[in-house]
């Protein structure tokens, strides 16, 4: 019996280590499978943030490269309308000549006309001469004031605009547009308008970028000073010592001074005339 009741109680012990064995070991495999788990989510988050990422940058390289195209596009359009706008002031520019001249010589050949019909009843050869003179000095005065003359304004007048587009006054830009504008009227088809031009309008845009810099770096100083009397303001606030308080108002002071000094204006620069320009100033 005592043989059996031991048999009986190992085998009861045997059972129950085996027990405990499979439930550690359920235990192991479900603490295995929560860490495969956890890593594999880890990497499916980092797998999508990566292609959210991915699609955000492809997304805004899209939208960058389409701007660019709109871009190219609207400046080709308005290269495009400048040089329809120039080609049609040439047309109609050499429609005019041709017309004024075409009238020239209608009245030319009128007056050739007149002269053969006097020449037959009689009239001297020396009145026939200074007719002649005289007609050919009114066609080339024509040609000279119609042609020629509004052609060497307009050279004139881009040589001053390029002297003024080279100075860094903005009031010499102004000029300088003006006499372009001139030479446009008297030459549409000058080629050297539109390179001054665009240096102007680059210079412009250079100054309106400068002077943007400028504000935001006073903006960004300002501000920063401002953070700074906040922070003298609460030291002397929590000041327990005549030395601490003494150290808070110098800051505050300084840091005052440095606020008017950022804040007040500069005084203008004098206009410097480049050489050789009589409409400046």
């Amino acid at each position: 019996m005592a043989e059996q009741k031991e048999s009986s109680v190992l085998f009861s012990l045997k059972e129950l280590m085996s027990l405990e064995e499979n439930r550690i070991r359920e235990e192991e495999d479900a603490k295995k499978r929560a860490a495969e788990a956890e890593v594999q989510a880890r990497a499916e988050a980092e797998r999508r943030a990566r292609e959210e990422e991915e699609g955000r940058l492809r997304a805004e390289e899209e939208r960058r490269r389409q701007d660019e195209m709109r871009r190219k596009m609207e400046e080709a359009q308005i290269e495009a309308a400048k040089h329809a706008e120039i080609e049609k002031r040439k047309l109609e520019e050499q429609h005019r000549l041709q017309m004024e001249a075409l009238a020239h010589q209608q009245r030319h050949e009128k007056e050739i006309a007149v002269v053969n019909a006097t020449k037959r009843k009689g009239i001297h050869p020396g009145v026939l001469a200074a007719i002649g003179v005289a007609l050919l000095s009114a066609v080339i005065a024509v040609v000279f004031f119609v042609a020629i003359k509004p052609a060497q304004e307009a050279k004139e007048a881009v040589t001053k605009a390029q002297t003024l587009a080279a100075s860094d006054d903005p009031s010499s830009w102004t000029e300088a547009e003006s006499l372009l504008g001139i030479a446009r009227k008297n030459d549409p088809t000058n080629k050297d308008i539109g390179p001054i031009q665009d240096k102007i309008k680059a210079k412009r845009d250079k100054v309106e970028a400068d002077k943007l810099a400028k504000q935001k770096e006073l903006e960004d100083r300002l501000k920063k000073l401002q953070g700074d009397l906040k922070e003298a303001n609460d030291l002397l606030a929590n000041a327990k010592t005549d030395a601490e308080k003494q150290a808070a108002m110098d800051k505050i002071n300084k840091t005052k001074t440095a606020i008017a000094g950022a804040a007040a204006p500069k005084a203008e620069t004098k206009k410097v005339c480049p050489p050789g320009v009589p409409l400046c100033n």
